[in-house]
C-alpha cells in the first residue's frame, strides 16, 4: 500500500469525484481549506483519502476521508494504516470525527489508537471527536 501526498492546488482537481465515490454525494470541493491531502493506492488502484489541516506543528485534524466502496473492508483498514505511518513520523497527536451510526469506521479508528474525546452535532448530524496521539 503507498501513500501519496497532494497539495491543495493539486487535490482540488480530484476532490469532488472522491467526496462522491466514498460517501455518495456531492460536495463542493473549495468549501474546505486543507494543508494537504492522501491518497492510499495498491498499484493503480485508489483505495482511499483523508485531507488533513495542520494544527500546528504537532498537530494535524483529519478532515474528511474514507475509502472507497469497493475497498471497504482489509485494504480500507491497510490504507489507515498506511496514513498513521506517515502522520506517526511527522506529529503526536491526530484529531477527526466520526458519525455516531458509523460503527465500523468508530471500531477500526479504536483499535488503532483513536479515543471519543468529545462530541458535536453539526448540520443535524452527531458526530464524536476523536483523538490519537502517538
Amino acid at each position: 500500500m503507498d501513500v501519496q501526498r497532494f497539495t491543495p492546488e493539486q487535490w482540488y482537481a480530484y476532490a469532488e469525484s472522491a467526496y462522491a465515490l466514498v460517501f455518495g454525494e456531492h460536495r463542493d470541493p473549495w468549501c474546505d481549506r486543507i494543508s494537504y491531502a492522501l491518497l492510499a493506492h495498491d498499484g493503480d488502484n485508489a483505495i482511499g483519502y483523508v485531507t488533513c489541516r495542520e494544527l500546528d506543528h504537532e498537530s494535524v485534524y483529519w478532515q474528511f476521508g474514507g475509502a472507497l466502496k469497493e475497498y471497504r473492508g482489509v485494504k480500507a483498514v491497510r490504507g489507515l494504516e498506511a496514513f498513521l505511518t506517515y502522520a506517526e513520523g511527522k506529529y503526536k497527536r491526530i484529531t477527526g470525527l466520526v458519525e455516531n451510526n458509523n460503527v465500523q469506521t468508530m471500531t477500526i479508528a479504536m483499535k488503532k489508537g483513536f479515543r471519543v474525546i468529545g462530541i458535536r452535532n453539526i448540520n443535524g448530524k452527531i458526530l464524536l471527536e476523536m483523538l490519537k496521539e502517538f
